[in-house]
């Protein structure tokens, strides 16, 4: 047996675990405050065209139409649709 040599201890890389840890904290910290920077009502809606705007408003309306089946009550969902600019997108539509 030799006793003379002790064995050599194997070290963790307990630097670049916490290096990495830093990284990744300052990349969240960097995205958090890029997001609070940026205006989400304001950048949404100058991005959508009026036509847009208007399809989402009758499809908001749409979307508290009634599930019966009564005849009453489809054409009281019937008489409550906007119809009149059906046509609105048909003039972005290239052919």
């Amino acid at each position: 047996m030799n006793m003379g040599a002790p064995m050599p201890e194997e070290k963790k890389p307990v630097g670049s675990i916490i290096s990495i840890i830093i990284i990744v904290l300052v990349l969240v910290l960097g995205a958090y405050y890029f997001l609070r920077q940026v205006p989400v009502e304001e950048g949404l809606e100058a991005l959508l065209t009026p036509a847009e705007v208007q399809n989402d408003t009758a499809i908001s309306a749409l979307s508290t139409q009634g599930a019966s089946t009564e005849l009453a009550d489809i054409q009281k969902d019937l008489d409550a649709t906007d119809f009149s600019n059906l046509d609105a997108g048909l003039s972005d539509i290239e052919i």
